[in-house]
């Protein structure tokens, strides 16, 4: 399910410049957390949870909302004193709000001692894009008129790893633009990208090759663990994962 896809759809409850901010907001926040760039993931994640009260906003009061003058703690405090009577209510302005709240309130914190030397950036890091995932996740869900399987297809990408030299287009082929990478290769970021269980037929059409190439250059990564294979299809293993962060990422 294409970014367009999403956008079109959900422009139809939601003002479409809003949506396209939100996804981008998004992405970047994905992005410069597979980069550790953590401090930034924290900021575009704090700023989607800006837009999400925007979008609440104007999914319940059917107004455009000024992307310039979002007021997060008084949307916040709107919504959750708003009277609740559906199960829709309260995952718009009770759940929602107080998932991006949280968000919020990370990047706000004023920077405290930690245990040795980890660094809280990385955890908070992966708690707001884990919760970005799951507020895009409760809107797509209420308002997206697709069948449960296409639904259920997108809401397991947004948990796929950002990699930044892998582009992947509306038909869903992917292409890997890192240079001088053996086909091995290709597929092993593939698999590492997708996080999931893909079948064969499928692989060799993201990666737009003939099956017959998938089929023996899978089989000959199984024999080295480097992936796992049954009837419905290919996943990385553990192995996998570590070679590919620590082989082809780098």
């Amino acid at each position: 399910m294409s970014r367009q896809t999403i956008t079109h759809e959900l422009s139809k409850v939601i003002n479409e410049d809003l949506i396209i901010e939100l996804l981008k907001e998004y992405d970047a926040a994905k992005r410069a957390h597979f980069l550790e760039d953590w401090e930034k993931s924290i900021l575009h994640a704090s700023k989607f949870s800006e837009l999400s009260l925007a979008v609440v906003k104007s999914i319940v009061d059917k107004v455009k909302v000024n992307l310039d003058d979002i007021h997060f703690d008084r949307l916040f405090n709107e919504f959750i004193n708003r009277k609740k009577v559906t199960a829709e209510e309260d995952i718009l302005m009770l759940s929602i709000p107080r998932a991006a709240a949280s968000v919020y309130c990370i990047r706000n914190k004023k920077r405290v001692a930690h245990v040795k030397s980890i660094d809280p950036n990385l955890i908070d890091s992966a708690y707001c894009v884990s919760t970005c995932d799951w507020i895009l996740s409760q809107l797509v869900m209420l308002y997206m008129d697709y069948n449960p399987k296409d639904l259920s297809s997108f809401i397991f990408s947004l948990m796929e790893k950002q990699v930044p030299f892998v582009e992947q287009f509306e038909d869903g082929s992917l292409v890997v633009l890192k240079e001088n990478l053996s086909f091995k290769e290709h597929l092993m970021i593939a698999l590492y990208k997708l996080g999931r269980r893909v079948t064969r037929k499928e692989l060799a059409s993201i990666l737009m090759t003939y099956p017959q190439l998938v089929n023996t250059t899978s089989n000959n990564l199984e024999q080295i663990k480097l992936i796992h294979i049954n009837s419905n299809g290919l996943k990385i293993t553990q192995k996998g994962l570590k070679y590919v962060e620590e082989k082809l990422l780098t």
